[in-house]
């Protein structure tokens, strides 16, 4: 901004509300604004606020129960219209031309998520205005986009359910089983998902020509309809990969046994290539893995299968709950064995090789201490 610099700094990078919209409680956001200014300006007011983004594609605008929001939080940091001069020279010495301003805002818990679909935006901003008086330009502006996401509350049914193994398996007309195998039904963006993907040939003479993975989103607007009454949809595939197996003699691969595949998926970041899974009173965005294979039956007729599994994408402070990643025994290295002191030994009634009486201990036992990590409290 030419000689007026501002930089926004936030103490968390995103604003988290947990629960449902209905019982979801408040959240604070602060932070500060920096002004770096390289030459003297007459400050009137300096005002910074918290407010929504939105943006309609379509026909949808018009619509009732639009996705839109008018949700802003103004907070003024500095006001000198109340003074004789009405204005605050900044700048001209080392001193006043940084300045540093703390701000806060109270964000409401039934706020909407950030989402970004076909049907229109929904987003948050952090907007910085300064105004001066005086020749040339009077009113400066600085912005930093501020997503706003919900996570499910932290309880053992929730952390159970991200917990979840991705697990599908289905057979087609009893001659070929398709298998879907993954670490869990439920990952974060900007991650790279694996999956083992297993074809088992039940009849002879099939051949394997090739074998898919795509990740689906889709986006049901439920607050409008079309001309037909229904809500509109749009499904997307967000990322996919394909291989094709091949004998050494042929450019497809005979199934004689069972063959697995490992195939990877880079999901993009959510609001600039996914969204994550949501369900309100406007919008429903849900995911699905699909498996595609293509084969060749005795009689050299083509068939194209399908195997779909739904699959969530939740932010990554959904997975990092207390309740996420239980205690086990393999991660005991934090744990000490402990004797019971109240008993004394017992004299065991064999010997030793050297003559001597060997003390009997009695049973190790667990006690629970403070500092102790990975203990479970009965």
């Amino acid at each position: 901004m030419l000689y007026v610099h501002t930089s926004i700094l936030t103490d968390s990078p995103c604003v988290v509300l947990r629960g449902m919209p209905s019982e979801a409680s408040g959240q604070a956001l602060s932070g500060r604004v920096i002004l770096r200014l390289c030459r003297s300006l007459k400050v009137t007011q300096v005002i910074v606020a918290f407010q929504s983004t939105c943006m309609h594609r379509g026909s949808l605008w018009s619509s009732q129960g639009a996705l839109y929001d008018n949700t802003k939080l103004e907070q003024v940091l500095f006001n000198a219209t109340s003074t004789p001069l009405g204005y605050a020279v900044w700048g001209g010495n080392a001193e006043s031309s940084l300045r540093e301003m703390p701000f806060s805002f109270a964000i409401p818990g039934n706020l909407h998520e950030s989402v970004c679909t076909a049907f229109g935006n929904i987003g948050y901003e952090i907007k910085v205005t300064i105004r001066s008086c005086g020749f040339g330009i009077n009113t400066w502006v600085q912005s930093l986009r501020m997503p706003v996401i919900r996570v499910p509350e932290e309880n053992i049914l929730t952390a159970l359910a991200l917990s979840e193994a991705l697990r599908a398996q289905a057979d087609w007309l009893g001659a070929i089983e398709l298998q879907m195998l993954g670490d869990s039904a439920a990952v974060p963006d900007e991650h790279r998902l694996c999956v083992r993907s297993i074809i088992r040939p039940l009849q002879k003479g099939q051949t394997l020509v090739d074998v898919g993975l795509r990740l689906i989103e889709n986006t049901r607007f439920k607050s409008a309809m079309d001309r037909f009454g229904d809500s509109p949809k749009s499904s997307n595939v967000l990322c996919q990969t394909q291989i094709k197996p091949r004998d050494e003699s042929w450019h497809a691969l005979s199934l004689q046994h069972e063959h697995s595949f490992d195939l990877e998926l880079d999901i993009p970041a959510a609001f600039r290539g996914t969204q994550y899974d949501m369900d309100t009173a406007r919008i429903h965005i849900s995911h699905e893995l699909v498996l595609t294979v293509t084969v060749v039956d005795s009689k050299q007729a083509a068939h194209y299968l399908r195997l779909a599994v739904p699959i969530q994408i939740v932010p990554k402070i959904a997975l990092e709950t207390s309740f996420a990643e239980l205690p086990t025994y393999g991660k005991s290295s934090s744990d000490r064995l402990l004797l019971d002191s109240s008993h004394t030994a017992v004299w065991a009634e064999d010997e030793s090789e050297d003559g001597q009486h060997s003390p009997l201990l009695p049973p190790p036992s667990y006690q629970a201490m403070a500092n102790i990590r990975n203990s479970l409290a009965v």
